[in-house]
C-alpha cells in the first residue's frame, strides 16, 4: 500500500456535513439529508435553534468552523433576522461556508417564496463553486444528497493520491488484464465509493467484496470501475477472470490459474502451486458472473485464507456465503417519480437529467445519434422509458440503441413488448449482454426445477406480494413452509425477487417490472396461467371480502393501508374477473366500497363498479345480494362525486333488492345513503323518513354503527329544515354511540356536524375546535373525501379568525376535492374562496367567485340549503356591502360565465395577493 497519508477518514473521524436550511417549512427534508448522510457514514451537522445554551449565531459559526462540506437547502422562507443582525441566520451560514465544498438544493415549486431569499438565491446561482440542484420531494433530495456526497468524496480521494504522486495510468496498468472502459460510469457514485472504502480502509478492510444484483444491473461494469481506479493499491497486479464460460464450480481454480499464467506441473497439485504464487503478492482478483459456479465457492475461500494479502471482487446473482464476505447489493439507477412529471416546470431537461437514469439513456443515446436533441416535449416521455425499464442499466442502454430510428415517443409506445424490443446490443458484448431476453435467460437456467416453476407462478402478483399470497396462489395450503421460505429466499439470493420488510417485521416480496414480464411470459408457455390467474384473483377476492367488516369500525386504518398496499394486486384480480369471472367481480368491486370512497379512489371505484353491474345479471338471492351491496356502493360514490340523481336510482334499486331478500342491514344502509342523496337533493322532509327507518332497522338487528350512521344523517335533515336544538341532539346521540364502538372516522362525522351548528350559531370559536378535531381524526384514518368536506366547513369559519390560515386550509381542500372528482366540493371551495376575497376586501374579485360557484352548483342540479347557504349568504352580505349594486351584478354575472379552469386559476390569484386586513 502506498505511504502517502490518505484523506479517506477512520470511522472516529468521520467527515462532517453541516445542513442549512429553514427548520419548520423543511422537517420532513431535514430528516431525508440526515438519512442521506448517515447511509454514506458521514457526520451530519444539523443546527436547531435553542439546542444548546449559547447565542445562536456563535452556536452555528462553532457548527460550520468544524464541518468539511456545506449542504444547503431551501424553499419558500428566508429565516428569522436576529433583532442586531442586517441577514437572517440562513444567509450568514452561507457566507461562513467558505472554500468548503458547497451543495445547495432548491425546493419546488415555490409560489409563495419570500423576495430576501430569492435575492440570496440568484447570489447562490452564480456562485461557481456551489452545486445547484432542484428538487420536488423529500425522497428526491435524499438521492441528489447521497449521490452528490459520493461523487465528492471519490473526487477528492483520487486528488489526493494524484497530489501525493500516484502513479501514471500507463503504471497502474504494467500487470493485469483490465480491459479499457470506454464509456464513463453514470450514477454509481455512491457504490463506487462504498467499493473502494470497503477494501482500502484502514480498520478492517475486506478481502472479499460480492457485488450482487440482477442481470443487467451493472455489476461488471461498476467492478471494472472500481478495479481500475485502484491499480497503485495492488503492485502486484488486478486481473479479470471471467467465469460465465465455466460448467463445472472445479474450474474456478484452473481458471484463476490460466488467467495469471501458470501451469500444472506433475508433481504438484495447481491449487497449492496457485497459492505459494499468491501468497506474499498485493493482487486483487476480479470474479466476473460468479452465480452459475458458486457451489465452488468454498476453493476461494481457502485462496483468501491462504494468502493474506490477496483481496477479490466478485460479481454475482447471488452472494457466495463464505466468511469475510461484504455483499454489495446494487439498486437500480435513480429514476423520477413518474406521478411528479406533470407538476415539473422551468427547465424540465435538467431537472431530470439528474436522474442517473435519464442521464445513461441520453448518453447511450447520443452514442448513436450524436444529433439527438432532448426537449421539454420528449423529456417525459425519455423518464417514462427509463421507469418503465426499471431503471436497469442494460434495459436502458439497449433501449436508447433503437433511438437511431425511432423517437422517445414511438420507442415508449412499443415497450409493451420489451423483450422484443430489447435486442442487438454492442457485438462485443457477451451473447447474454447483447439481449435483455437473454440476460435473463440466463439467470433463469441457473434455477432447479421446482425455483423455475415457483418464480413463473410468483409473476402473477403485481406490485408484490405477502409470504401469506404465495403460500395460497402458487403452491396451496398444507406446503412445508420451510421448503418455500428456502425457494424463495433462493428466488431472492438470486436478485429476481427482491425482499422488503412491511411494518411489523413481516416480508414481502417483489420482481422488477423486466423479470415479471420475462417470468409471466414462461408462466404462459407451462400452460398454468390461466390457473394461477384464477387463485390470484381468488385470494384477493377473499382478502377484500374479509376486510369489508373492518373498514366500518376501529380496526379499519390498518385494513385500509393493507389494501392500499395491495391495490395494484386488487386491480389485476379486478381485471381478470371483467374478463373470466363476472360474479367474482361483483364480489370483489362491492366488498371494495368503502376503500374506494376513503381513499378517494371514487372514480375508479365507480368504473369497476359499473363494469360489475352490467357484467353479472339478476340471479339467485345470494347473487342478487352481491348485486345490491354493489347498486348501493356504486350509488354511494356517485353521491359523492355530486351525480345525484344517477346516485338516487342506483340506491333505490339496491334497497329494492335487499327488501326482496329481506336483508335488514343491508336494508339500513341503503336507506341512510338514500337519506343522503334526498338531502342533496333538498328534500329534508323525504330525507329524514328515511333515516328514521334507517334507525329503527339498525335496532333491530344490533349494528350500533349503522344506528348511529343514520342517527347522524337524521340530524343533518333536522338542520335543514331549521330545527337547530334537534339536529344537535341528534348529533350527539351519534357521538356517544360512536365513541362507544370506539371508531375514529365514525367521531369525526358529528364532530363535524356540530361544528355546523356552532358555525349557524356564530360560535366560531366552538366551531374551530369542532372541525379541527374532526380533521385531526380524519387525518389519521386517511378518508380523504371526509377530510376535504370538513376542510371546507373550516375555512368558512377561519375566514372570520385567521385569514392566512384560511388560505392554506382552502389550498388543500381545492386541491382534494380536484383529485377526487368532485364538482360539488370544488364549487363549495371555490365560494369559500369568495367569501374569502369578501372579507380581504376585495368585492370584485368576490363577486366573480359567487357567481362562479353559482354556476358550477347550478350545473350539476344542486341547491345550496341549510348550513351551506347559510355560509354562503352570510360571505355573501360582506362582500356586497362592499359594492353598489350595478357593479356587483355585473361582475357576478362575469364570473357565471368562467369555465371551472378560469374560476379555480381566478381563486388562486387570491393566493398571490397580500391580505388586505387591517
Amino acid at each position: 500500500m502506498p505511504e502517502s497519508k490518505s484523506v479517506i477518514r477512520t470511522p472516529d473521524q468521520r467527515l462532517r456535513v453541516f445542513v442549512s436550511s429553514t427548520l419548520q417549512e423543511l422537517a420532513e427534508e431535514r430528516v431525508a439529508a440526515r438519512q442521506a448522510i448517515t447511509h454514506l457514514r458521514l457526520a451530519p451537522v444539523l443546527f436547531e435553534l435553542g439546542a444548546r445554551p449559547h447565542p445562536p449565531r456563535e452556536l452555528y459559526r462553532a457548527y460550520l468552523d468544524q464541518s468539511h462540506i456545506f449542504v444547503g437547502v431551501y424553499w419558500q422562507k428566508y429565516g428569522w433576522i436576529a433583532p442586531s443582525e442586517t441577514i437572517s441566520g440562513l444567509e450568514d451560514e452561507y457566507r461562513l461556508s467558505g472554500e468548503r465544498p458547497k451543495l445547495i438544493y432548491v425546493k419546488t415549486p415555490a409560489p409563495d417564496r419570500e423576495p430576501c431569499l430569492k435575492a440570496l438565491l440568484d447570489r447562490i446561482r452564480s456562485d461557481d463553486t456551489a452545486s445547484y440542484k432542484p428538487f420536488t420531494t423529500a425522497a428526491e433530495l435524499r438521492d441528489l444528497i447521497e449521490n452528490d456526497l459520493a461523487m465528492i468524496l471519490t473526487e477528492r480521494f483520487e486528488s489526493a493520491h494524484l497530489a501525493a504522486g500516484a502513479p501514471s495510468e500507463e503504471a497502474t496498468r504494467a500487470q493485469g488484464n483490465l480491459p479499457v472502459v470506454r464509456t464513463p460510469l453514470v450514477g454509481r457514485a455512491r457504490e463506487l465509493a462504498l467499493t473502494r472504502e470497503l477494501l482500502l480502509r484502514e480498520s478492517s478492510p475486506a478481502r472479499l467484496v460480492t457485488l450482487t444484483g440482477p442481470g443487467g444491473i451493472g455489476k461488471t461494469r461498476l467492478a471494472l470501475e472500481a478495479a481500475n481506479s485502484l491499480g497503485e493499491w495492488f503492485s502486484d497486479g488486478i486481473y479479470l477472470i471471467s467465469l460465465a464460460p465455466l460448467t463445472d464450480p472445479s474450474l474456478i481454480v484452473p481458471a484463476i490459474a490460466q488467467t495469471l499464467g501458470m501451469r500444472e506441473t506433475a508433481d504438484r497439485p495447481l491449487r497449492d502451486n496457485l497459492i505459494d504464487y499468491l501468497h506474499d503478492k498485493r493482487i486483487l482478483l476480479l470474479l466476473d458472473n460468479f452465480e452459475h459456479v458458486v457451489a465452488g465457492a468454498g476453493a476461494v475461500g481457502e485462496l483468501l485464507e491462504a494468502c493474506p494479502l490477496l483481496k477479490i471482487v466478485a460479481t454475482s446473482q447471488t452472494p457466495l456465503r463464505i466468511r469475510g464476505e461484504r455483499e454489495l447489493p446494487l439498486p437500480p439507477l435513480a429514476l423520477p417519480r413518474i406521478g411528479a412529471l406533470a407538476a415539473r416546470s422551468g427547465d424540465i431537461v435538467s431537472q431530470l437529467s439528474q436522474y442517473a437514469a435519464v442521464e445513461l439513456f441520453i448518453q447511450r443515446a447520443r452514442d448513436v445519434r450524436p444529433d439527438l436533441s432532448v426537449t421539454n416535449e420528449t423529456a417525459p416521455a425519455v423518464a417514462e422509458i427509463c421507469y418503465r425499464l426499471d431503471g436497469l442499466p442494460l434495459a436502458i442502454e439497449l433501449a436508447a440503441a433503437r433511438i437511431k430510428v425511432l423517437s422517445p415517443q414511438a420507442l415508449l409506445a412499443r415497450l409493451e413488448r420489451r423483450l422484443d424490443v430489447l435486442k442487438r446490443g454492442a457485438r462485443d458484448l457477451p451473447a447474454r449482454q447483447q439481449t435483455m431476453r437473454g440476460a435473463l435467460d440466463w439467470s433463469h437456467d441457473l434455477l432447479c426445477e421446482s425455483e423455475r416453476t415457483l418464480f413463473r407462478r410468483v409473476s402473477v402478483f403485481v406490485g408484490g406480494c405477502t409470504l401469506e399470497a404465495v403460500e395460497f396462489v402458487c403452491v396451496g395450503l398444507g406446503t412445508d413452509e420451510v421448503d418455500l421460505l428456502d425457494q424463495l429466499t433462493s428466488l431472492v439470493d438470486k436478485s429476481l425477487l427482491v425482499q422488503d420488510e412491511m411494518p411489523g417485521g413481516e416480508p414481502r416480496f417483489r420482481m422488477l417490472q423486466m423479470i415479471q414480464g420475462y417470468a409471466r411470459q414462461k408462466l404462459v408457455e407451462s400452460g398454468e396461467a390461466n390457473v394461477f390467474l384464477r387463485r390470484h384473483a381468488g385470494f384477493y377476492c377473499m382478502m377484500a371480502e374479509e376486510a369489508e367488516p373492518y373498514l366500518m369500525g376501529a380496526a379499519r386504518t390498518a385494513w385500509l393501508d393493507r389494501l392500499e398496499m395491495e391495490l395494484d394486486n386488487l386491480r389485476a384480480a379486478l381485471d381478470w374477473s371483467r374478463q373470466s369471472g363476472a360474479d367474482m367481480l361483483l364480489r370483489l368491486s362491492g366488498s371494495l366500497a368503502w376503500f374506494w370512497f376513503m381513499r378517494g379512489h371514487l372514480s375508479e371505484g365507480r368504473a369497476w363498479l359499473d363494469s360489475a353491474i352490467a357484467c353479472a345479471p339478476r340471479l339467485a338471492a345470494t347473487a342478487d345480494a352481491a348485486r345490491a351491496r354493489a347498486l348501493w356502493a356504486a350509488g354511494g360514490l356517485a353521491w359523492a362525486q355530486g351525480d345525484y340523481a344517477r346516485a338516487r336510482l342506483l340506491i333505490q334499486e339496491s334497497l329494492a333488492i335487499y327488501r326482496e331478500v329481506h336483508d335488514r342491514h343491508g336494508s339500513a344502509h341503503a336507506l341512510s345513503f338514500l337519506g343522503l342523496v334526498m338531502l342533496s337533493l333538498a328534500e329534508p322532509s323525504e330525507a329524514h323518513r328515511l333515516c328514521e327507518e334507517a334507525v329503527s332497522l339498525s335496532r333491530e338487528v344490533n349494528d350500533k354503527w349503522g344506528e348511529a350512521f343514520a342517527l347522524r344523517c337524521m340530524g343533518d335533515a333536522a338542520l335543514l329544515l331549521g330545527d337547530v336544538v334537534g339536529a344537535r341532539a341528534l348529533y350527539e346521540t351519534s357521538l356517544g354511540l360512536w365513541r362507544k364502538v370506539n371508531d375514529p372516522w365514525g367521531i369525526s362525522m358529528p364532530l363535524n356536524d356540530l361544528g355546523r351548528v356552532a358555525y349557524v350559531r356564530e360560535d366560531y370559536a366552538e366551531a374551530r375546535a369542532a372541525y379541527e378535531e374532526s380533521v385531526a381524526l380524519l387525518r389519521r384514518v386517511g378518508d380523504k373525501w371526509g377530510l376535504a368536506l370538513v376542510l371546507t366547513n373550516l375555512a368558512n369559519v377561519l375566514i372570520h379568525q385567521d385569514v392566512q390560515a384560511a388560505r392554506t386550509v382552502l389550498q388543500e381542500c381545492l386541491s382534494t376535492w380536484r383529485e377526487l372528482g368532485n364538482k360539488t366540493g370544488v364549487a363549495q371551495c371555490l365560494a369559500a374562496y369568495a367569501g374569502l376575497a369578501a372579507v380581504e376586501r376585495r368585492p370584485a374579485l368576490a363577486a366573480q367567485l359567487f357567481g362562479a360557484a353559482d354556476a358550477q352548483l347550478g350545473a350539476i342540479g344542486y341547491r345550496p340549503e341549510g348550513m351551506f347557504r347559510a355560509q354562503i349568504e352570510r360571505n355573501r352580505s360582506v362582500g356586497r356591502a362592499q359594492l353598489d349594486e350595478t357593479t356587483w351584478r355585473a361582475e357576478w354575472e362575469r364570473g357565471r360565465g368562467l369555465p371551472t379552469d378560469e374560476a379555480i386559476a381566478l381563486a388562486m390569484q387570491l393566493e398571490q395577493l397580500p391580505t388586505q386586513i387591517e
